[in-house]
C-alpha cells in the first residue's frame, strides 16, 4: 500500500464505520427491474481517464503531458481552462476533446494531502437546494461546486461558441463526482436547455436527499448518465442513507465486481443488486482502481 492510499484511509476511516448499519437490509429491499438504461462503456472509460487527469498539475493538463493519466486519451485536449478556487481547493477543467468532438467538463476528486477537501467530504450537514422544492443536499459538496460555478458560467459559453455543434460530456471522481452531479443542471441550461450528451461519474458519494433524487431523475438533463461503482469502494456509501442523515443516490448505477467481468446495471437507486449489496464496503483500493488502473501511482506521478 503506497503513501496516497495510506493518507486516504486515515482521512476516511473516522466516518466509514457508521456505514456498516447500511448492511442490515433484507432481501425484500432489493429493487428489481427488467429495465436498463443507455451505457457506453468505452466512453465511460474515456471519461474516467479525464477524471484521473484532473488530479494532475495544471501545466501538465494544459500541455496534455501528464504521463499515464493523459495516455488514457492520447489525442489530447484543446482550449483547456483550469478551474480553481483556493477557499476549499475545489478544482477541475473545461476543454474541447477533438477525438470525441465534445466539450468536456471535469471535476477533480478528493486530494488526500489537502485537508480542506476532507472537511468538505466528511461533514453530513444538509442545505436547502433552491432548484427543487423541499430538496436538501450535502452542504460541503454543494459549497465546493459553488466555488467553481462562476467559472463554468463564464467559460462554458466561450467553448460552446467556438464549437457550437460539439457534444457535451460531464464527469468526475470521488468529490469530483459529487460536484459533477451539481454541475449537470447548470450546464444543461448553458447548453440551451438541450440534454447533455453523456454524464458519467466514478465512486460518487451521495449528494442529496430523497426529494433531490426524485427531482434529478425526473428531469431530462442528459441523454445518458450513470454512477459507476467498483466492488467495495466505501465512498458510495457516504454520507449515510439511514436516519437521521437520509442521503440518497440518484438512479442509474453501473456496478463492477471487477473490470474483467460484466457489469450490473441498477436503474433504481440503493439496490442490493449493486453496491448496496456489498456486506463490508471498506476497500479503499477499490476507490483508486476504476477500470483496473492504479490511480494512486498515476496521480502522484503527474504532480
Amino acid at each position: 500500500m503506497n503513501k496516497l492510499q495510506v493518507l486516504f484511509i486515515a482521512a476516511i476511516v473516522c466516518t466509514i464505520g457508521s456505514t456498516v448499519y447500511l448492511l442490515n437490509k433484507s432481501s425484500s429491499d432489493v429493487q428489481e427491474s427488467q429495465l436498463t438504461f443507455p451505457y457506453d462503456e468505452n466512453l465511460a472509460e474515456n471519461l474516467a481517464g479525464f477524471s484521473m487527469a484532473s488530479y494532475c498539475k495544471a501545466s501538465k493538463i494544459e500541455n496534455w503531458n501528464c504521463g499515464a493519466s493523459c495516455k488514457k486519451n492520447p489525442e489530447g485536449l484543446q482550449d483547456v481552462y483550469i478551474m480553481k478556487n483556493k477557499t476549499m481547493n475545489a478544482a477541475g477543467f473545461l476543454a474541447y476533446s477533438p477525438a470525441h468532438d465534445a466539450i468536456v467538463v471535469v471535476f477533480r476528486g478528493t486530494v488526500p494531502w489537502l485537508i480542506k477537501n476532507w472537511i468538505s467530504d466528511i461533514n453530513t450537514v444538509k442545505t436547502k437546494y433552491s432548484r427543487c422544492e423541499k430538496c436538501y443536499v450535502h452542504l460541503g459538496f454543494f459549497n465546493a461546486f459553488k466555488e467553481l460555478q462562476d467559472q463554468i458560467l463564464t467559460e462554458f459559453p466561450k467553448l460552446k461558441a467556438k464549437y457550437p455543434y460539439s457534444k457535451v460530456f460531464v464527469t468526475g471522481h470521488s468529490l469530483g463526482a459529487a460536484m459533477s452531479t451539481h454541475a449537470v443542471p447548470v450546464i444543461y441550461e448553458l447548453n440551451g436547455n438541450k440534454p447533455i450528451d453523456a454524464f458519467y461519474n466514478f465512486g460518487s458519494p451521495r449528494v442529496g436527499d430523497e426529494n433531490y433524487h426524485q427531482w434529478f431523475d425526473s428531469q431530462n438533463f442528459t441523454l445518458q448518465y450513470g454512477r459507476i461503482n467498483h466492488r467495495a469502494d466505501p465512498v458510495p456509501h457516504l454520507p449515510p442513507n439511514y436516519s437521521p442523515f437520509t442521503f440518497t443516490h440518484i438512479d442509474h448505477e453501473v456496478f463492477y465486481q471487477t473490470f474483467k467481468k460484466p457489469y450490473t446495471q441498477c436503474i433504481e437507486t440503493e439496490s442490493l443488486e449493486c453496491a448496496d449489496g456489498i456486506k463490508i464496503p471498506l476497500d479503499i483500493p477499490d476507490h483508486l482502481s476504476y477500470f483496473g488502473w492504479d490511480w494512486a501511482t498515476d496521480i502522484l506521478a503527474c504532480q
